[in-house]
């Protein structure tokens, strides 16, 4: 077994593995792989040493070439190499540049960072404001129907004056509200008729009347929850529309008429106190 660990066996065995030996070599190599172990183990460890050694010279493939190669490379210098490695910067001087240029790095990212929060900033505060809507109400639906309506002198009213009796039972059971049509005669109004109306996704009455010149008014209700400022009435304008309404326990109620009617206040009490 002494052969197997010979410079010449190892020299040998190297240059099998190596593709070098010639065809006469590596029939002998063979022949002795074939009967002896000692041979074969020592080949194994051959084999992992120059695998070992593989793997090392790829990963210095893959480390970043020197700045002064690089620049040797590309200018053609006639710089020594061993010169140029005792005079280039030690490796302590290295980490300080590297840290600089992180520190720099982190520095410009903060002060791009703020600029451009600053920049959004302005921005944002010079944009125009979106435009705040305002929820829409029941009286909003309500005027809506009135100005159309208004317009239909034939097509006023769905049921009219004639059918008293009818227009009671119809919304009083479409909108839950009782009532009674109020007389307006002495205010110079004539009722027309009555209209279902939905307002704020609600079924809501709509009783017309007009007056002289053929102006139309409407008391409109639905049904709605009791609130504390039940019998308050609050007088609000839309565009050439003057709207009083008011609260009571169970329903809501408002008179639609033109903004340019005098005592409208008043003509809204009367209604209140005959509704």
């Amino acid at each position: 077994m002494q052969h197997t660990k010979s410079p010449s066996i190892e020299a040998r065995l190297s240059a099998y593995l190596d593709g070098e030996a010639d065809e006469n070599e590596r029939r002998e190599i063979d022949q002795l792989l074939a009967r002896d172990a000692e041979a074969r183990r020592l080949l194994e460890r051959l084999k992992q040493g120059s695998a070992f050694g593989a793997s090392g010279f790829e990963a210095i493939l893959h480390d970043p070439v020197p700045l002064s190669l690089a620049r040797r490379i590309r200018q053609g210098t006639d710089i020594n190499p061993k010169q140029e490695r005792v005079v280039g910067a030690p490796r302590r001087q290295r980490r300080k540049l590297w840290r600089g240029a992180v520190a720099a790095s982190c520095g410009m990212l903060l002060i791009g960072g703020s600029t451009g929060y600053l920049i959004g900033r302005t921005v944002d505060d010079n944009a125009p404001q979106a435009p705040i809507v305002k929820a829409r109400t029941w009286l909003d639906d309500v005027t809506d129907a009135h100005r159309v309506y208004a317009r239909q002198p034939r097509h006023l009213v769905e049921v009219t004056a004639e059918n008293d009796e009818e227009i009671r039972n119809w919304l009083t059971a479409s909108t839950g509200v009782s009532f009674t049509v109020p007389d307006l005669t002495a205010n110079k109004l004539v009722f027309q008729g009555a209209r279902l109306l939905v307002a704020a996704g609600k079924p809501t009455a709509q009783l017309l009347f007009k007056d002289e010149d053929g102006e139309v008014y409407a008391v409109c209700f639905q049904r709605s929850a009791t609130t504390d400022d039940s019998g308050r009435m609050t007088e609000s304008m839309r565009d050439d529309l003057a709207l009083v309404s008011w609260n009571e326990p169970g329903a809501a109620y408002v008179v639609v008429g033109p903004s340019a009617t005098a005592n409208f206040k008043d003509l809204a009490d009367a209604i209140a106190d005959v509704m």
